[in-house]
């Protein structure tokens, strides 16, 4: 399907990515398909009111993050990167060198016209195709039969091999590979191989190009360990957005939550402008108010002396953010999340006696918001 028209790509890929179904990867797409894209913008006007309509449930889950009655080429081009990178885990594409520099230089060049969102629309129209790229992986089927066996790859086998199984003794064994660990391929490791590209840059790059998803897949394994980008923090800094991925990342768990708070740790310690500190300290502490929310049902239980306990879901899953709250108090905190002091109190402890420790797990982060001095003084 090299360099196919914008309503072949939308229909193969597209489509099923946000509808949920087969997603069809054969060949490279080159950026020149992205010139005719332009020339020729325009899906099939039934197939684009499909995938919108799913969008725009799935959007609509997440907060009033913006409209969706079209897809704009950006986020089109974007998913073509990721067209390119899982044909690249191909296994027939681990050994051909060449066809891995051209990989990389043709997402080099769809990402850079691409480029990085810079609004509440660019950054949820991407998410609208591409929140679901976590989900996608390739299903390996292995045969046996009489005269021996075959085995194919994110293909169903031909129909005249596994006929007749009982009499022909054949046994089908398949085995779902996710997505990160098809992406692990694209990664050369080791010295041996410095003349074949690593892709794993290209691909860090695009789950950076779409900043929600890039927040909400935060628990990916490495070597695409989450951190923040100025497009990630550009992208949290609005409020509908910031809502948003805070209900997608606490609808995924724990993990996703401890993998931000330590991207926040990191950015911290490499020096992080104020803004950054300020921002992300936000994020952090809406985000354990949204979670108490949620864990309380807007009531926390109360002591005999009228004061709101903690349960240990909200500080077990989010510890950073619980130390920067205990420290600053329900009254310093309350600005930062948009609440009143006595709302506040009522669905998160306020004011507890800590233990004087010398390196509170918030220290970096309340330092770099400019704040650590009055929070335990």
């Amino acid at each position: 399907m090299a360099d196919p028209s914008i309503d072949a790509f939308v229909s193969a890929f597209i489509e099923p990515l946000v509808l949920g179904g087969r997603v069809v990867v054969d060949g490279l797409i080159s950026p020149s398909a992205i010139t005719a894209w332009v020339r020729s913008p325009n899906p099939d006007a039934t197939r684009l009111v499909r995938v919108c309509d799913a969008a725009r449930v799935r959007l609509s889950r997440l907060g009033a993050v913006g409209a969706l009655d079209t897809l704009p080429l950006d986020a089109i081009a974007l998913a073509a990167v990721w067209y390119d990178l899982l044909a690249m885990t191909h296994p027939e594409a681990h050994t051909r060198s060449s066809l891995r520099k051209v990989a990389q230089v043709w997402c080099v060049a769809m990402l850079e016209w691409v480029k990085a969102p810079v609004s509440r629309f660019e950054v949820s129209m991407r998410h609208a195709v591409l929140g679901r790229i976590g989900e996608l992986g390739r299903v390996d089927t292995h045969v046996d039969f009489w005269a021996g066996y075959a085995d194919f790859i994110g293909v169903s086998p031909p129909k005249a091999l596994v006929a007749l199984p009982a009499v022909r003794r054949v046994r089908e064994t398949h085995r779902r590979v996710d997505l990160f660990t098809l992406l692990s391929t694209l990664e050369i490791k080791g010295h041996g191989g410095t003349d074949e590209p690593d892709l794993t840059d290209i691909t860090r790059a695009a789950l950076a190009a779409s900043p929600l998803t890039d927040v909400i897949l935060a628990d990916r394994p490495a070597p695409w360990t989450f951190r923040w980008t100025p497009s990630s923090v550009n992208a949290i800094a609005d409020a509908c957005l910031r809502g948003a991925a805070h209900r997608a990342v606490l609808a995924r768990g724990a993990s996703t939550v401890r993998a931000l708070e330590q991207a926040t740790l990191d950015a911290m310690r490499m020096g992080a402008p104020r803004a950054v500190a300020e921002t992300l300290l936000r994020f952090h502490l809406e985000m354990l108010a949204l979670d108490a929310l949620g864990h309380r049902g807007g009531r926390a239980p109360m002591t005999p002396s009228g004061n709101a306990v903690s349960t240990s879901s909200t500080s077990v899953s989010q510890p950073l953010a619980m130390d920067a709250y205990l420290r600053l108090g329900a009254e310093r905190s309350a600005p930062w999340v948009g609440l009143p002091v006595e709302t506040l109190r009522r669905i998160l402890p306020a004011d507890t006696i800590r233990t004087a420790i010398k390196d509170p797990p918030s220290a970096p982060l309340l330092q770099g918001a400019g704040l650590m001095e009055a929070a335990v003084s």
